[in-house]
């Protein structure tokens, strides 16, 4: 009767290739499984107790790891490689910054800080210190064990076998990506902890594209892209392209031209009708349904000098030439975020206007920050900034604006939802020139944290704090902001790292939580049809 653990294992491994050690490690894991059980029967505090189920999971994933180790399958390798050149230590909070000591295979503060990531996965709602004590124990039952079990593995494996499979072309990358966000140790519970928060039964290309290519996760804000170009013997202009891929060229094509060798369509030519730009499109495929004159809504990725579809593509059939300004004004003004990556002009004018707005917004108010009582109050404020700018603005301006949003005065309509305009608890607006104005909800709570210094926090304190570093709406920059005037003691201590280096701490938190903005970034600002920003 196979083992829960085999299960796992057996639905984690890519199809078509075995090791001569991967036979070993169902039976590994399961020893493992019970070792767990049992050295969690000595811990002092309930945080790290698992369930038998939870247990089996995560034995899984520490036998991966661990043959990731012991077959150099660089996996791993590639997240310490980030944490030395991000943080200068190789394991935030356990290795001192600028400790060149070498690491055993199965250190124990390797351990440590793999089981203090991976745990909350599986554990919601759970905060742990790195250094917890019954974590500390759990990371030395676990490096003994490994130790002793894999001393006379073979270290021949099929995951590594399947990562050295040839890497010419970008459905071959593709393959390695999909393995690795949906079923390697290091992601398949973010990537199920995704679709739960997306409400999404199961997988579809979609997502899986959407979670590999864009998703940046609490393994220090690594991408699925950043582990696998970090992990493949690569030439680094062919990791730089690897890494881009977050910036996918989505939009509406043309389809100019097939070319057929063998039977088989080997080649399209897809004109961008948004910045009118010619893309060769490696299809490899019989039967191509992409026909020249046909119009493709999708989104393309860079490989080796040639663009490869990614997730899905909706076809809209022979649309006439002359619909196409249309949905090019529909991309700048819906979706201009993402035309912005291959409309660089475009993307430079709407920097330009976001510094603008930054620099009105400090002489209106006399700061960066603003603080106010409640919802109806920041509105009524922001109207009457907004129409003082519309005041100053050019005539011709205005009119246009007015023109492209159905407006019958010469003032701006804002609009802001109820919850908002209800919430009475404090909100700050911030702006940068960067990111433009921000609002931060439960400002009170997050001000009334920070002043304490990190003693006495209430429980709303501290989880406003907390929704201040996770939530992704709130830029770095406007943390960064806060903490130069009040300190990061609170913070720290919010997330149980009070006694680490303050920096450090707070330089890990942003990377883990708001891993996206260390990218590059385009304004958050549309263009209208006669290209202004608004």
């Amino acid at each position: 009767m196979s083992s829960h653990e085999q299960e796992i294992l057996a639905a984690s491994r890519p199809r078509g290739f075995s090791g001569r050690g991967d036979k070993y490690l169902a039976d590994i894991a399961r020893d493992l499984r019970r070792r767990l059980l049992k050295a969690q029967e000595g811990f002092a505090f309930p945080t790290c107790r698992l369930h038998p189920a939870g247990a089996s999971q995560l034995a899984a994933a520490l036998v991966e790891f661990a043959e990731d180790i012991h077959a150099d399958i660089g996996l791993w390798r590639s997240v310490e490689a980030y944490h030395a050149q991000c943080f200068g230590t190789p394991l935030p909070f356990l290795v001192a910054p600028g400790d060149a000591t070498p690491l055993a295979p199965f250190d124990c503060r390797r351990v440590q800080h793999l089981l203090w990531t991976l745990l909350p996965c599986l554990m919601p709602d759970t905060v742990l210190s790195p250094t917890h004590q019954d974590l500390r124990r759990m990371a030395e039952a676990v490096s003994e064990f490994l130790t002793g079990r894999f001393a006379r593995m073979p270290q021949d494996s099929g995951v590594k076998q399947f990562l050295a499979t040839d890497n010419r072309y970008g459905w071959d990358i593709k393959r390695k990506l999909v393995w690795l966000g949906t079923r390697s140790y290091l992601f398949r519970f973010l990537f199920q902890n995704y679709l739960d928060e997306h409400n999404e039964p199961r997988p579809t290309i979609g997502t899986i594209e959407d979670f590999i290519c864009q998703e940046c996760t609490v393994w220090s804000g690594l991408g699925v892209l950043d582990v696998l170009a970090g992990a493949l013997e690569l030439p680094e202009d062919d990791r730089a392209t690897l890494r881009s891929w977050y910036e996918r060229h989505t939009a509406f094509y043309r389809v100019l031209t097939q070319q057929e060798s063998r039977g088989e369509t080997e080649f399209i030519t897809a004109r961008n009708i948004v910045n009118e730009q010619t893309y060769t499109v490696r299809m490899h495929m019989p039967n191509c349904p992409f026909r020249p004159g046909l119009l493709v809504f999708g989104a393309l990725t860079p490989w080796r000098g040639e663009w490869y579809w990614s997730g899905e593509q909706r076809t809209y059939g022979e649309t006439p030439e002359s619909e196409e300004p249309a949905l090019r004004k529909e991309m700048l003004e819906k979706s201009s975020g993402i035309a912005y990556r291959y409309c660089p002009a475009q993307a430079e004018r709407a920097r330009e206007f976001a510094r603008e707005q930054h620099a009105k917004f400090v002489e209106h108010y006399g700061n960066d920050l603003v603080v106010f009582p409640d919802g109806l109050s920041l509105a009524a404020a922001e109207q009457k900034r907004m129409e003082a700018d519309w005041q100053t603005a050019p005539r011709e301006h205005v009119e246009r604006l007015m023109l492209a949003r159905g407006l019958s005065r010469p003032q701006p309509s804002m609009s802001f939802p109820p919850d908002f305009l209800q919430h009475e608890e404090g909100i700050g607006a911030f702006t940068n020139p960067t990111e433009g104005v921000e609002y931060l909800l439960r400002f009170h709570h997050v001000l009334g944290g920070l002043r304490k210094k990190g003693a006495g926090l209430t429980e709303d304190e501290s989880d406003a704090l907390w929704h201040t570093v996770t939530d992704s709406a709130v830029s770095p920059a406007f943390v960064q902001r806060l903490v130069a005037e009040h300190g990061r003691e609170s913070i720290a201590q919010a997330f149980l790292l009070r006694e680490q280096p303050p920096e450090l701490a707070l330089d890990f938190l942003l990377r883990s939580h708001k891993g996206e903005y260390f990218r590059r970034r385009y304004p958050a600002i549309s263009l209208t049809e006669s290209a202004e920003p608004h």
